[in-house]
Parts: C-alpha cells; sequence; structure tokens
C-alpha cells in the first residue's frame, strides 16, 4: 500500500516569462511548443495557466540545431508551483545549456494524483518540511510530484519549489523524502501529492562510493515528444539516492542521422558504505 506522510525537516525570477494557453484536463495530457533560437547559456521561463489541483507536470526537451561538431544540449533549471485566487499555475525554465545557438520543442506533460497529505506552511525562503511516500520495495515506478499552494493573493501569489528529492529503502519499503521550499514573497500553504509512473527500462548504477556520482545516458530518446521520469530503487537498507539532474541533447551522427539523448546524474549520498541502486526509467508522455 503506497502512502504519504509529512516529515520533519529565494529565487527572484529574471528574464522574458511566456504564458501558455490552458489545458484541456484529463487524466493525462501534452502540449508541444518551439522555444525559438536560444544562445548557449541563456534562460527562458514560461508558465502553464489554470494548472488543474493536484496535476503533476513533467518537461521534455527536443533539441534542434546540432551540428556534427556540436551537440545542442537543453535542461529544466528548475521548476515550481504558483497559486492565486481561483487559479494554480505550472512555471519553469529551459536553459541552453551547450555551446551553440540553438533551439528545442518542448512538451508539457501532466497526470493527475490522488489522495490527501498533510498542509504545512512557511515563511518567504523557508522550507515547509519533507513528505515521505512509500511504496513496497523493489519498486518498480518512477513518480511524478504535484504541489497544491494555496493561501495566495492577487498580488502576491503562493509559490512552491521542490527543494531536494532523496530515496531510500528500509524495512521492505521504498521511500521518497519530498523537501518543498516557499519561493514567493508571503507566508502561506502547500500540500503534495503523487503519481506513480510504470517504469519501461531500469539498470543498477553499479557500485558507488559515497558521496559520489555517475551519468548516464539514453540513446535514441523516441519518439521526440516522450518525456522521461527517472527515479530509483537503493538495493541495500539505509542508502541515500538522488536524481541531482537530467537533460536532453541532440546529436549529429557520423552518418549524418540525428539523434536525441536523454542524460541522467545519479547520487549516492553519505551512507555508511559503498551501495547499489536500480535507476527507473519511464515517461510522464
Amino acid at each position: 500500500m503506497r502512502r504519504l506522510l509529512r516529515g520533519l525537516a529565494a529565487l527572484c525570477l529574471l528574464g522574458t516569462v511566456f504564458v501558455l494557453p490552458s489545458p484541456a484536463h484529463a487524466a493525462a495530457g501534452q502540449y508541444t511548443f518551439n522555444t525559438g533560437a536560444m544562445a548557449a547559456g541563456s534562460s527562458r521561463t514560461w508558465h502553464w495557466n489554470n494548472a488543474g489541483t493536484g496535476n503533476a507536470y513533467q518537461v521534455g526537451l527536443s533539441p534542434q540545431g546540432a551540428t556534427a561538431a556540436a551537440t545542442c544540449e537543453f535542461e529544466v533549471v528548475r521548476d515550481w508551483y504558483a497559486q492565486l485566487p481561483g487559479e494554480i499555475e505550472y512555471w519553469f525554465t529551459v536553459k541552453n545549456v551547450g555551446t551553440i545557438s540553438c533551439n528545442a520543442d518542448v512538451t508539457l506533460a501532466w497526470n493527475t494524483t490522488s489522495g490527501s497529505t498533510p498542509t504545512l506552511s512557511a515563511a518567504p525562503g523557508e522550507t515547509a518540511g519533507t513528505w515521505y511516500h512509500y511504496d513496497p520495495s523493489p519498486a518498480t515506478t518512477a513518480i511524478s510530484v504535484a504541489l497544491i499552494p494555496s493561501g495566495g493573493t492577487a498580488a502576491d501569489p503562493c509559490q512552491y519549489e521542490i527543494e531536494r528529492m532523496q530515496v531510500v529503502v528500509s524495512g521492505g519499503e521504498r521511500r521518497h523524502g519530498i523537501t518543498v521550499v516557499n519561493v514567493g514573497a508571503i507566508t502561506c500553504s502547500v500540500t503534495v501529492r503523487v503519481t506513480p509512473l510504470a517504469s519501461s527500462s531500469s539498470w543498477s548504477s553499479g557500485s558507488m562510493t559515497p558521496m559520489s556520482t555517475k551519468n548516464w545516458r539514453w540513446n535514441n530518446a523516441n519518439p521526440l515528444t516522450a518525456v522521461h521520469v527517472v527515479t530509483l530503487n537503493p538495493n541495500q537498507d539505509a542508502r541515500y539516492f538522488s536524481i541531482e539532474r537530467t537533460w536532453y541533447l541532440q546529436r549529429i551522427n557520423t552518418d549524418g542521422s540525428a539523434e536525441r539523448e536523454f542524460w541522467l546524474t545519479v547520487k549516492h549520498f553519505n551512507s555508511p558504505a559503498n551501495a547499489t541502486a536500480q535507476v527507473l526509467l519511464a515517461r510522464a508522455a
């Protein structure tokens, strides 16, 4: 049985902001658009109006414009939820993390969540706490997380962001610890919901020393509108892991064909000894 419990436990938005049309709410959905040309190192922010209470959002990227000499690389560097009277919005910032000017198709995917969790409050810049999502181990699912802020006003929306998410196994259960932070300007509240996503591929991290990281890439990450979600299932008790980063790139192969790749970074935290984990790759769309 899955359960989600609460445990104990400011960024300024700069640059251009783009508003996307509202979704037609469904059990799952997606919307695709293009970033336009973006210089290396530049970023742009979009937000999705009327995001729907409890919808969990994920962003997939399909970079375009790589050359034989240079890949085109894009990353979602942050995402957060905002609440105003009568509306929840999903915000995300996309950055060109490569070395050349290029563009990316963006696929925004959403899945519904269910259940109820404790509601907590925090002052601006403070963490509201850590929620724990449990499921049996070994697990075969990734998760997508929805934040539901409340208490915002027309002048000051309530805004929350996931600060970190760690995974550990204990007593035959996998536990995701989801820590959220108030990134708005007012004290307000938030709750968390989770939806499981069945993994389609998995592999072992191999032995990782404490505080080490490893990178992997998923070749031919097709279709180009696929939105990949990844999590972990540690193979030993009391070993803490996390997904530190994910990004997408386009590569031009030696035969001239274009290839989309999904990259990820796994971290093993300060556990007592070396450990391994299963990497679980799923799709939100």
